[in-house]
């Protein structure tokens, strides 16, 4: 007869409790790496570039 439920051992919700606050971590740790990337002058100015680069493709027809 196959079990089509059963209630999650203790193991098993503190696994995933223990899954769902370390991906939150990350998520956080991820804001904050792309919010210090966004205000790094370097990236703007190359960012910028590349816009103003692929921008003049656009314009010339050479890209969609």
């Amino acid at each position: 007869m196959a079990q089509s439920y059963r209630d999650p051992t203790f193991d098993e919700v503190a696994r995933r409790e223990e899954a769902e606050i370390r991906h939150a971590g990350w998520i956080a740790e991820r804001a904050r790496r792309a919010e210090e990337k966004r205000t790094d002058p370097q990236y703007r100015l190359i960012r910028r570039r590349r816009i103003r680069r692929l921008m003049k493709q656009v314009m010339r027809g050479q890209r969609r």
